[in-house]
C-alpha cells in the first residue's frame, strides 16, 4: 500500500506541475493542444490513457478503504475444546513479561516483545539494569522464572527467552542532611 500510496502522490504532483505550468505560460500552448490531439486522434494513445486512468481509479479507491478496516489483534490459540477456542493476545502476554521482570530489583526498565512460532511463545526483552549487578545470575534467573511465570497464568508454552542488557544505570540514594 506505502508503494501505491507514494506512486500515486507521484503522478498527482506531475498533473499539478503540469497545470501550474500552463496556468503560468510555463509550458507552451503547443505542448496541451498536441497532447490532446493525440488522445483523440491515436487508438494507442486511447488504450494506454485509458489503462492508466482505470489503474488511477482502481489505486484510489484502494486508498479511500485501506484505512477502515480494523485489524484484530494478534492473537495465539492457547487451547481447543468442544465449547469452543481459547485465545491470548500478544499484548496480553508482553504485559505479563513486562510486570513479571520489571519486579526484580535488578531491573531499572524493560520492554518485551513476543513472538509465536510452532505453537511456542518466545520473547526478546531489553532492559536497564541497575549498576553492579551480576547480570548473568540475574538474567539466568529471570529465564527461569518468566517462563514459569507465562506458562502458569497464560497456558501457553514458552519457547525461548532472549534477554538483553541494554545499559546499567546507577541507584539513586536519598541525600541525608
Amino acid at each position: 500500500m506505502r508503494f501505491l500510496l507514494t506512486l500515486y502522490i507521484l503522478m498527482v504532483l506531475f498533473v499539478v506541475v503540469v497545470t501550474l505550468g500552463c496556468a503560468w505560460n510555463l509550458i507552451d500552448v503547443a505542448f496541451p493542444q498536441y497532447w490532446l490531439s493525440q488522445l483523440y486522434g491515436n487508438v494507442t494513445v486511447i488504450w494506454i490513457v485509458s489503462a492508466v486512468c482505470i489503474a488511477i481509479a482502481v489505486v484510489s479507491i484502494m486508498l479511500m478503504f485501506s484505512g477502515i478496516r480494523k485489524r484484530k489483534p494478534k492473537s495465539a490459540k492457547i487451547s481447543v475444546s468442544d465449547g469452543g477456542s481459547i485465545f491470548v493476545t500478544y499484548n496480553a502476554l508482553e504485559d505479563m513479561a513486562t510486570r513479571h521482570i520489571a519486579e526484580n530489583m535488578a531491573v531499572k526498565s524493560v520492554g518485551v516483545r513476543v513472538g509465536i512460532r510452532e505453537g511456542k511463545a518466545n520473547f526478546s526483552a531489553r532492559m536497564t539494569v541497575v549498576e553492579g549487578t551480576c547480570i548473568p545470575d540475574v538474567l539466568g534467573g529471570l529465564q527461569k522464572s518468566l517462563k514459569e511465570h507465562i506458562e502458569t497464568l497464560s497456558g501457553m508454552p514458552v519457547g525461548k527467552i532472549t534477554l538483553l542488557v541494554d545499559k546499567t544505570a546507577q541507584i539513586v540514594k536519598a541525600r541525608v542532611e
